[in-house]
């Protein structure tokens, strides 16, 4: 007897898959909504599958899965039912070809497979649906009648043969007479065509994209811990860094330890180690397990707030990871770490500073007993730095916390104090040695009573700068400071030619300010969205323009030698490296004006050092610099001015700052991508506060009754239900949507159906129109279009944070019932947690490519355009799998997978009432003869 082997448990997924399988499906979901309101046809679900293929290309088993479920969950919360739709579509083109990539198969191969596993189960499925939607499957076969009679109409008129005519009305009539036989067969022809198209069009991205992508994270943090957490006293001997000496490290509780040095010392390697990851060599003694984001063990917090921080509100952020069920004091907690009342807060909303201190919280919410900290002040301003350091040195004294703080600054006294000793490197290039290319002559910036506005237009409209009159003359230096959030970014993107003012005028020399290499450039704080190619190398000569000799020139006067940087993969390199890297492509360009952020930020002392340098010899060159920091001290000896910017308005001398006037009678421009995409509208209303799952399920269901009975009185009854709905929400004018420019895709089939033949017929003009024809492809639009509606005003009523609190309650009902929901819901929630981060660094990324377009180029040829949207493609999912990288991290950091948000709200009285409401007015309709 054949005895069969039991085949071993599936390996869960593991935090960086789970991560990337949830940012890779929301660009999926972006993508097909996009395509939704810029219709191009099939190129669209093509363009959509990329991110799908690459996860699947990437990463084996259940990973293409999650990354579809997401998608389509994404997909439907932001756009409806239409691009849920696309989106299954997508992301099962791009799972398929994914999936042939890795295993090596043939195109032919490949296109079979996915009749296989696609076309027939869900022709199959689409089937068994229109025969029991009977009314719906007449009203798709009636836009095929309509259409081929409209179009059989115009074909006599141009002189076409009976015969042909008659043959299209037989091809017609086969269609929908046999359409349980025409349509499977539709769609497995659909099916090979549509893989064959995508794999013909994917196949060198799929390739190329590799070189982009990081290199994968997991295994740098410790998991799996085997046994109880103790992670005290501490004792590490001679463990080996990236330089230097071993290093000796001892660390019992309520110790203040601090760990200093340049960049590439080894800071984070050494906090790695006292996290739980062994060394390459030396001794490591606790009592127990180092126990990584458990209760009692050792927390971390990192460099980047908005990358460690996993819930979409302030209060799930403290819950997750934790297991699921556990309390948490979260006002307590809040309160502890210098942020009452923000609990309901969604965190893209909060400060760099106030993400670290949330970070610091959800730490507290699993009491460790160590607590590493990474670089977590570099990024913060003086102000937020001191809070933060002195917030962790508090844990010492209040709650017996022993802290390792790596960082560059000075934080006072410590109880332990560890100094690295930096790598060997060559000498930066000496003071004088270096200089960029002149720029063109010129570069006086003019501002004249700008106002800037973000989202201009709508309910979302948030005054920034007013009334800004600024002067700066060709080839100043000009240091722009002031507190957090009083506009000193938005003043730096207006200057760079990145952002339009809503009033006023910005021009360089005269003409409209332009970014660009022949006009100007701008460096931002976060480097790493706006580095575009694999290596450095690469990165300088692309951003530059130039050759590798003048690429390799100017990263030596940065500090960075160019035998040992050239090849290197930009992924690899630390926080300030990256920056200096940025510096070095921008300078290399010669610019007429560059604009800064923060450019010493997370420097060591002979880093700073070198960009001083480069800075001195950018402005001996000519070039205009406006440089935004914080600390005005280190670039004192380069300014010809200081500008001060405090709530929205430009302080400085009179012979740069004029008054402070704006015209109120002009009318505000509105910004471009002003878009109310994945945002709840300010205000409260009785919608706000019903719970989401039955704003869900009446979308569900207002979408279902046109499915089931898509007729002019179940259409009026959807419309009456949307315009309850908005008058609920409160929907201002400026929130409605635009009307989406796909709807002039329908213009033919428009016209082709009153062309018909369809009765009633009316002559106008002497012309036979056809209203029964036009009757049906209206309802079949208006149909669609509801959906869309519906789903917008959805996202407008319902936060995001509204979201995952429904998924933890999905994922308890499943643990009840004994079903696997913890990954998919996990994945969701991350998934909502990652959208508004990859459109805000996606929109970056966009803005900062256009920088290296060529010097005096006007108009981009089409051969291009095409390729710079395919570039685009590859960078948004490289940077969908950085973003990843660094999610799986966090979640790593927290223990791995647990609860994603505290206890969802209850269904009440409320919610009854708006179901019954929303069942009344759709039963009116469907009944209605």
């Amino acid at each position: 007897m054949r005895r069969f082997r039991r085949s071993p448990p599936r390996r869960p997924l593991d935090a960086v898959e789970l991560a990337e399988a949830a940012a890779l499906g929301d660009l999926v979901a972006v993508v097909c909504v996009l395509t939704r309101l810029f219709p191009i046809g099939p190129l669209g679900t093509v363009i959509a599958a990329f991110p799908a293929a690459v996860l699947s290309a990437r990463r084996p088993g259940r990973t293409g899965a999650i990354g579809v479920l997401v998608a389509v969950v994404v997909a439907f919360l932001v756009g409806g039912v239409g691009p849920a739709g696309s989106a299954a579509s997508a992301a099962s083109l791009g799972w398929l070809l994914g999936v042939g990539a890795r295993r090596g198969w043939s195109t032919v191969r490949t296109a079979l497979t996915g009749v296989v596993v696609l076309a027939l189960p869900t022709s199959l499925l689409g089937t068994a649906l229109l025969a029991l939607l009977a009314a719906y499957r007449e009203l798709v076969l009636d836009q095929l009648r309509t259409s081929w009679s409209g179009m059989a109409r115009l074909l006599r008129g141009v002189g076409a043969t009976d015969h042909v005519i008659a043959t299209g009305d037989r091809v017609v009539a086969v269609i929908t007479g046999y359409w349980w036989v025409t349509l499977p067969a539709a769609a497995v022809v659909a099916t090979l065509f549509g893989v064959a198209l995508a794999a013909l069009v994917l196949a060198r991205p799929l390739r190329a994209v590799r070189r982009l992508l990081p290199t994968d994270l997991a295994g740098r943090l410790p998991t799996g811990h085997t046994e109880a957490a103790a992670p005290l006293p501490l004792r590490l001997r001679g463990v080996a860094l990236p330089s230097g000496p071993p290093v000796d490290l001892d660390l019992d509780a309520g110790t203040f330890a601090v760990v200093t040095g340049p960049n590439g010392a080894g800071k984070s390697t050494l906090g790695r180690v006292v996290a739980g990851r062994p060394p390459a060599e030396g001794t490591v003694e606790r009592p127990g397990d180092a126990g990584l984001g458990v209760v009692g063990g050792t927390g971390m917090v990192f460099q980047r707030p908005d990358s460690q921080v996993l819930g979409v509100r302030a209060a799930d952020d403290l819950r997750w990871g934790l297991p699921p069920g556990q309390d948490v004091p979260v006002d307590a907690l809040l309160a502890r770490v210098g942020l009452e009342g923000a609990g309901d807060r969604e965190t893209a909303t909060l400060s760099g500073g106030e993400l670290q201190r949330l970070a610091v919280a959800a730490l507290l919410a699993r009491r460790p007993a160590v607590v590493v900290s990474d670089e977590s002040t570099a990024m913060l301003d003086p102000d937020g730095r001191e809070e933060v350091t002195a917030l962790l040195r508090s844990l010492t004294r209040t709650e017996g916390v022993a802290v390792l703080h790596i960082t560059h600054h000075d934080p006072g006294s410590a109880d332990v104090a560890v100094a690295l000793p930096g790598p060997d490197r060559a000498p930066a290039a000496p003071p004088g040695s270096w200089g960029p290319p002149r720029p063109a002559a010129g570069g006086t910036l003019r501002l004249r009573g700008v106002d800037v506005v973000h989202d201009a237009g709508t309910p979302w409209r948030r005054p920034v700068l007013a009334g800004v009159d600024l002067r700066i003359p060709a080839g100043h230096t000009v240091l722009v400071t002031g507190p957090n959030g009083a506009g000193k970014t938005s003043l730096a993107w207006l200057l760079a030619g990145l952002a339009t003012p809503a009033r006023g005028t910005a021009t360089l020399d005269g003409a409209p300010l332009r970014n660009g290499r022949d006009g100007a450039l701008l460096a931002v704080q976060h480097a790493r969205p706006a580095l575009l190619r694999p290596t450095v190398g690469e990165e300088v000569e692309d951003a530059a323009g130039v050759g590798p000799r003048t690429a390799d020139t100017t990263l030596a006067a940065l500090g960075l030698d160019p035998a040992v940087y050239r090849d290197r993969p930009v992924d690899e390199l630390s926080g300030g490296e990256q920056r200096r890297v940025l510096l070095a492509g921008l300078l290399g360009a010669g610019p007429r004006v560059l604009v800064l952020d923060e450019p010493l930020a997370g420097l060591d002392t002979d880093a700073a050092t070198a960009v001083r340098n480069a800075l001195r010899a950018a402005r001996a060159a000519g070039t205009t610099l406006i440089v935004v920091t914080h600390d005005t001290a280190p670039l004192a000896d380069l300014a010809d001015e200081v500008l001060h910017v405090d709530d929205g308005t430009v302080y400085g001398p009179p012979t740069l700052v004029g008054p402070h006037d704006s015209d109120p009678t002009v009318k505000e421009r509105r910004g471009r991508g002003a878009l109310g995409a994945v945002r709840t509208l300010p205000h409260p209303s009785p919608l706000h506060r019903a719970w989401a799952g039955t704003k869900i399920a009446a979308l569900g269901l207002t979408a279902g009754c046109l499915f089931v009975d898509p007729t002019w009185p179940t259409l009026a009854a959807a419309t009456a239900v949307l315009l309850v709905g908005a008058v609920a929400a409160r929907l201002p004018r400026g929130a409605v949507p635009r009307p989406p420019r796909w709807l002039l895709f329908w213009l033919p089939a428009i016209v082709l159906s009153t062309l018909s033949t369809r009765p009633p017929l009316v002559e106008v003009f002497g012309t036979e129109l056809s209203i029964g024809g036009l009757e049906r492809v209206v309802l079949f639009l208006a149909t669609t279009l509801v959906s869309l509606l519906g789903a917008a005003l959805l996202i407008a009523t319902t936060p995001l944070g509204a979201f995952p609190p429904l998924l933890e309650r999905l994922a308890r009902v499943g643990r009840r019932l004994r079903l696997p929901l913890r990954t998919p819901t996990t994945g969701i929630a991350l998934g909502l947690r990652l959208v508004p981060l990859l459109l805000a660094e996606g929109r970056t990324s966009w803005q900062l490519l256009g920088q290296r377009r060529p010097a005096g180029r006007q108009s981009v040829p089409v051969r291009e355009q095409v390729r710079t949207g395919v570039r685009t493609a590859m960078l948004a999912c490289a940077m969908a799998v950085r973003r990843a990288a660094e999610t799986g991290e966090a979640i790593t950091a927290r223990g791995g997978l647990g609860a994603v948000a505290g206890p969802d709200q209850r269904p009440g009285l409320r919610d009854l009432v708006l179901l019954l409401v929303v069942a009344a007015i759709l039963a009116v309709g469907v009944l209605a003869f």
